[in-house]
């Protein structure tokens, strides 16, 4: 056990929110922000290319802009099966909308998505999904903000996730909700942020392929996250912080015979931010992290906490990143609560000529399931090139691999699959 209770952790959030006041004095409108501002370094998928991306359109005091993707791709396992696979072609569409605000103070953005994905031989995997989102900011004064956010998603859950979506005869569906809001102080070398957000997850029961229906109830919830972090700036260039957020999640009345899975728990970490011009720039914090259940049959987790990403720039035309991350998870099997996913990645971008990006990717990822014996192991490989062929139209292709070792006496089988998938994009 870390020894420190849901009281502890409120107590240190309200903690870290109240240290402006207690270091006091303030700095020249000059210097608010100048030691967190980020942009010494351009990645190459964040660099401009107005010669080969059409500008949004104004529509009075609204940026908007608006894309249409058709794809293309062949799946060589569509079940993520150990054995039998399926292959199967898969056409997809998505159209987007976002629009952003031009105005001199404050800010308003939003944006919406919906994909259909098409099975030609399988045609009861054939789904929709749709997001939508907006983002408001409120500014009060020269380095202090307010934020508010909310969105919306229909989704389904791919084949190769833990629990009832490797056995269902179709999709599983679900709906999520986020509400969020968040204050950002500035003075001088300090920075303090506070913010409270609530997460709705609700799951459609699966009918099983053999028959029967696995109820899914027991995997709705909502959770209501507190956190607070402040940054302390060493030099323009260089930030070291520390940040600690408290979670509550509430399920709703379990199915009969299964537990409650009622939970609290809290992530507290310390870490460094930098940008350093022409060399790298990220984020590596680490730390600990609890998650503790109301109903003593499932197994609290509690271990190190880590978040890291770093990106490294050897020339102007190449971007490196590495990223990690381990952070408890909601479980998807009725016997587990929850699980401790590692998740480690390396990425190379390449801009080869102006308008022609590869991109290689690497992944590991390691769920490990409290209270049952397995552990699922994630390697995934992914190699890419984008083509800008002018402002309108831009072509990317792509080769995924993914393989899945799944351990211990509860699990699911191995399985693995190669999706080859080629897209184009119209920008209006």
């Amino acid at each position: 056990r870390w020894g420190m209770d849901m009281r502890g952790i409120q107590t240190l959030l309200v903690a870290l929110m109240l240290v402006p006041a207690l270091i006091g004095g303030t700095a020249s409108a000059q210097n608010q922000g100048e030691y967190f501002q980020r942009d010494r370094n351009t990645a190459v998928l964040e660099r401009s290319r107005n010669e080969f991306v059409a500008p949004p359109a104004q529509r009075g005091a609204f940026r908007v802009e608006a894309e249409a993707e058709l794809g293309l791709a062949s799946d060589s396992n569509i079940f993520a099966t150990t054995t039998n696979k399926e292959a199967d072609v898969v056409a997809s569409f998505r159209p987007s909308f976002g629009a952003e605000s031009t105005w001199s103070r404050h800010s308003l953005t939003a944006n919406a998505s919906a994909t259909r994905r098409e099975y030609l031989d399988n045609t009861s995997e054939s789904v929709w999904n749709a997001e939508a989102g907006v983002i408001g900011r409120l500014d009060i004064q020269r380095g202090f903000f307010v934020d508010v956010a909310a969105s919306m998603a229909i989704l389904t859950e791919n084949r190769s996730s833990a629990g009832a979506a490797a056995l269902s005869a179709e999709p599983i569906e679900y709906d999520t909700a986020n509400i969020a809001a968040g204050v950002t102080y500035t003075t001088g070398r300090v920075r303090v942020n506070g913010a409270i957000d609530v997460h709705t997850s609700d799951f459609e029961d699966a009918a099983l392929a053999g028959g029967g229906v696995a109820d899914q109830d027991f995997r709705d919830y909502t959770e209501t996250r507190i956190s607070a972090r402040v940054d302390g700036a060493v030099s323009p260039a260089v930030a070291v912080f520390a940040r600690a957020s408290s979670n509550q999640r509430d399920y709703d009345a379990p199915a009969a015979g299964l537990a409650n899975r009622d939970s609290d728990g809290f992530v507290i970490e310390a870490g460094i931010d930098f940008d350093l011009g022409g060399q790298a720039r990220g984020s590596v914090a680490a730390g600990v992290l609890e998650q503790k259940y109301d109903d003593p049959s499932f197994v609290d987790i509690d271990g190190a906490s880590y978040n890291a990403e770093v990106e490294w720039f050897p020339t102007e035309l190449t971007t490196v990143t590495v990223s990690a991350t381990r952070a408890p998870r909601e479980s998807a099997i009725a016997a587990s609560a929850g699980y401790t996913e590692t998740q480690i990645s390396g990425q190379v971008d390449h801009e080869l000529l102006r308008n022609l990006i590869l991109t290689g990717r690497a992944s590991f990822g390691d769920d490990d399931y409290s209270g049952i014996d397995r552990s699922d192991e994630r390697f995934e490989l992914v190699a890419s090139a984008t083509w800008l062929m002018n402002r309108r139209v831009g072509v990317q292709a792509s080769l995924t691999r993914l393989d899945v070792d799944s351990r211990g006496t509860a699990a699911r089988g191995d399985f693995d699959s190669n999706v080859a998938r080629i897209a184009v994009s119209l920008r209006m």
